[in-house]
């Protein structure tokens, strides 16, 4: 069984998110999202989250592509990487400069994939939908 991991906020959920779940999904036979924790996020982000990972859990779980949760407490995704054995590693593309080494060299090193996931030019990316919706509607 090929294992797909990809890890986010996924705080804003949109359309994006539904086509990138799908596209890491076709990658393999099993898709694990990684769910940063509300406490990651303030942490990383410095930000408070807008819908509590209780509830983002539940919208993913509903997602058909998505055949499980866990939730993540660390940026990096090495230690996820390792426990789930995972043959797939799914970033999105803001992340290639980023230097993702350990993730990716862990992934590479077992002979497996590396995906990046597009921004969709069609789709309001969350970063925008939060702005809009701090701005009230600008």
């Amino acid at each position: 069984m090929k294992v797909v991991f990809f890890q986010g906020s996924f705080d804003v959920i949109n359309a994006g998110h539904v086509r990138a779940f799908a596209l890491a999904k076709s990658h393999g036979d099993l898709l694990v999202v990684g769910l940063n924790t509300d406490e990651l996020i303030e942490r990383d982000k410095n930000r408070k989250v807008i819908l509590p990972y209780s509830q983002r859990k539940e919208i993913i779980e509903g997602f058909a592509s998505v055949d499980m949760v866990i939730p993540c407490d660390q940026e990096l995704a090495l230690p996820y990487l390792e426990m789930l054995d995972a043959d797939v590693f799914v970033l999105t593309e803001e992340w290639k400069e980023r230097h993702l080494t350990t993730g990716i060299a862990y992934i590479e090193a077992k002979g497996g994939e590396i995906v990046y996931s597009p921004r969709w030019a069609d789709i309001m990316c969350s970063s925008d939908i939060r702005r809009k919706i701090i701005e009230g509607g600008k």
